[in-house]
């Protein structure tokens, strides 16, 4: 059965049965156990006996009056013999003539008729008042367009007036574009489908788009085509079946028949929403690598309960961020999907970008490192356009992202006649650090910890004034905004990043005191972003603190035996800083942290660091070789090796009963790379901006490009860096003391489809 579509031109008289039955069971027989039954010689096409009920159906496509006598006969004799059994006398007893069209008016004279004469309660009714007797969709859908719908929701910054809205084109993947129409199609033909795509790229505003499409069809089909369910999976934590996860959406958007829902589900006369699977996976995880797949199978067992259990031809979509998981097979896996197609919400293009930017009505050029996503433009848009231009003229991300925020903070306080920025700077960055113990690094935010925050920046409680900076904190943004308890949420993950790192820096300056959250144990699992390690690096090098300020807080910590997400944090950051050439005395140890990129580099630090029970998402060691500095790894869970394309056996030594689920393809690895039969200049450039483009949003030092290469090619290295840089493809920087290159934005899709491409490629 292909779901609940309709073409009652290609629709044979069996097939409308076998999707009526469907209807008729889940409204009265969920467990499937009742059907067709032969009564006097002849086919019933479906009675169901209920603790106080009895319904005989009968299911036509025929339109002549001659066909309601015959079926309506069929039911009166039936519903008297059914009710003449032992235990059914005292049941009340209804008969059902059913039709895919409306039924005539002699169909309904006639099956009123028979029913008046046989003392039966008979009805004439068509498929669809079937559909509303099991669940009123036009009152859900009602409901449901009131409640907020994922991340949309987020609005405490926008500007007055329509909120851009610029056409969502996803990736299938095979890399060809589909359209939010074409997804719709497929729903509608019983497909089902992962969404998957990076913080704040529209996944949320993709499935809203989805789900008025098929809003709309429903309605223009009489209400006959599946109706869409959307369910924001971050309410459904916790809970332990489909059943739950039904009536607690229920509960949220304000419709009052979740049993309707549950009997709409069962009979696939739904297409299910289901969005944010990264959500209701648990974040703070304390154990051994090999645990983790365990928590992640547990916590999405009522999501895969949802998908196996939805009926053969309805329509799923599941949306989220694919890198919670440690590869494709295992996010496959614990929601439950065997056969399915899935997409991709990229970044906007150029083309996007600016119809989005002339919807919002600027015209300032949005610079290389910030990310094309729609949830972050739309809250750069919203801020104050005179900051922008400064903004816009920093060369990498880490001072980009800090500009920004001080703008944001210089802008708000000029609210307020005793605040200053620096101040709302501190509040804004020690919530971003206390926000990584909730479920994401965004938030929730409740006042509860503003208050918090404001008391550890400034040791008293916040009077009148100080409530308004809480409630008008920059960056934070409502998470619903018909909550009236002002729960907040980073507008952008980036944005909580940025903050975090700026905490971080202030933290690694003065790890000694007992005031400041870092200075405990982290009761979060998960290390930095680049980003965030980024901008405490950049901090710190613009207030000239040498590594050997951090060096001391990483001793200082480890006596104190935290090997949490803090020390991984503050290792990376030291590695980053530039270094005095001293010896490192002692070693460290990072214990059951979760990154989702680990990026190495050649530092003493990482020689005398130990990581293990950790998950790794991503290990690059493209930017290591054999005579690196390299961490010790025992029993940590890795999902993917990057650089390499098995453990080489210099790196075998430093990898200790661990598990990694792959590797990379021999052409995405420098050594295949200069094995291609391709000019010795273009295979360099390959690798360059494989290390590059690879690290997205993030620049690689000077001496990472060299490595991996032979000691004849290292030379050449500047040479094609140079040209690289002409080209437009690598633009150069500095953070401290070191050279930095990073990818230009508009050359990434070229570099990617360079190293698609390799053979074919030329410098």
């Amino acid at each position: 059965m292909k779901g609940l579509n309709l073409d009652s031109a290609a629709e044979s008289g069996s097939d409308f049965e076998q999707r009526a039955i469907v209807l008729a069971r889940a409204l009265h027989d969920p467990m499937g156990i009742q059907g067709a039954v032969m009564f006097g010689g002849r086919e019933r096409d479906g009675p169901f006996v209920g603790h106080d009920e009895i319904h005989a159906y009968e299911f036509t496509v025929g339109r002549t009056k001659e066909k309601a006598e015959k079926d309506g006969e069929k039911l009166a004799e039936l519903l008297k013999a059914v009710g003449g059994l032992p235990g059914n006398a005292l049941k009340s007893r209804t008969g059902w003539f059913v039709t895919r069209e409306e039924p005539t008016p002699d169909q309904r004279t006639t099956v009123d008729a028979i029913g008046r004469r046989r003392g039966e309660r008979l009805h004439a009714i068509s498929i669809g008042t079937l559909h509303q007797r099991m669940v009123n969709s036009e009152k859900y859908i009602q409901a449901r367009d009131n409640a907020p719908f994922g991340s949309t929701a987020f609005g405490g910054q926008r500007r007055p007036g329509k909120a851009p809205n610029v056409p969502v084109v996803l990736e299938a993947a095979n890399g060809e574009p589909t359209s939010v129409q074409g997804l719709v199609d497929r729903l509608l033909q019983g497909q089902r489908s992962l969404l998957v795509g990076n913080y704040g790229v529209g996944k949320s505003h993709t499935l809203r788009e989805i789900y008025s499409a098929l809003r709309k069809e429903h309605f223009k089909k009489g209400k006959l085509t599946p109706f869409p369910v959307h369910i924001n999976l971050r309410d459904c934590a916790g809970l332990k079946s489909p059943a739950e996860i039904l009536r607690r959406h229920a509960e949220e958007v304000g419709f009052d028949h979740s049993g309707g829902l549950i009997s709409a589900w069962r009979a696939g006369a739904c297409i299910l929403l289901l969005d944010g699977f990264d959500e209701i996976v648990p974040s703070r995880w304390f154990g051994a690598a090999s645990d983790l797949k365990t928590v992640r199978w547990e916590a999405l067992s009522p999501i895969r309960r949802l998908v196996s259990e939805t009926p053969v031809g309805a329509g799923i979509v599941v949306a989220g961020r694919s890198h919670y998981f440690s590869g494709q097979a295992e996010m496959v896996s614990a929601l439950g999907f065997k056969a399915f197609e899935q997409f991709s919400v990229p970044d906007f293009d150029e083309a996007q970008m600016s119809e989005f930017l002339t919807q919002s009505g600027v015209t300032w050029t949005v610079p290389d490192w910030v990310p094309t996503r729609p949830l972050l433009l739309g809250y750069l848009v919203s801020i104050s356009a005179e900051n922008a231009s400064n903004v816009a003229l920093s060369t990498t991300r880490a001072t980009g992202w800090r500009k920004f925020v001080d703008a944001v903070c210089e802008r708000e306080a000029q609210m307020f006649t005793a605040v200053r920025p620096e101040t709302i700077r501190s509040i804004v960055s020690r919530v971003a650090t206390l926000a990584r113990s909730r479920s994401d690094v965004t938030g929730p935010i409740d006042m509860d910890m503003l208050r918090q925050a404001f008391v550890s920046v400034n040791g008293l409680q916040p009077d009148e004034e100080g409530v308004q900076v809480l409630l008008r904190l920059p960056g934070l943004a409502a998470a619903d905004p018909d909550d009236a308890t002002d729960t907040r949420v980073f507008a952008d993950r980036d944005l909580a990043d940025t903050a975090y790192g700026l905490d971080l820096a202030d933290y690694a300056m003065d790890p000694y005191g007992d005031t400041h959250p870092l200075s405990g144990v982290a009761s979060w699992a998960t290390a930095s972003s680049d980003l965030g390690i980024e901008v405490a690096t950049d901090s710190l090098n613009e207030m000239g603190v040498p590594s050997a300020t951090v060096l001391s807080a990483l001793v200082a910590r480890d006596k104190q035996e935290r090997f949490d997400a803090v020390m991984a944090d503050l290792i990376r950051v030291a590695a980053e800083l530039p270094w005095e050439n001293r010896p490192v005395t002692s070693s460290f140890q990072i214990s059951g942290v979760y990154f989702e990129q680990l990026v190495l580099s050649d530092h003493p630090i990482f020689a005398a660091t130990t990581i293990r029970d950790s998950v790794i998402e991503c290990l690059d060691v493209g930017g290591v070789d054999e005579a690196s500095a390299v961490p010790h790894f025992q029993q940590d869970l890795i999902g993917l090796l990057d650089g390499v394309t098995g453990l080489p056996r210099w790196l075998e030594a430093r990898f200790v009963e661990c598990e990694i689920d792959r590797f990379s393809i021999a052409t995405h690895t420098t050594a295949g790379i200069m094995q291609l039969g391709i000019d010795r200049d273009s295979r360099i450039a390959l690798s360059i901006l494989k290390k590059v483009f690879g690290q997205r949003g993030s620049g690689r030092k000077e001496g990472a490009l060299s490595r991996g290469l032979s000691l004849t090619d290292r030379p050449l290295v500047p040479k094609v860096i140079d040209e690289l840089v002409s080209q437009g493809r690598l633009q150069k920087s500095s953070s401290g003391n070191s050279i930095l290159y990073l990818g230009v934005k508009s050359r990434r899709k070229d570099a990617l489809q360079a190293l698609a491409s390799p053979a074919d490629f030329r410098l």
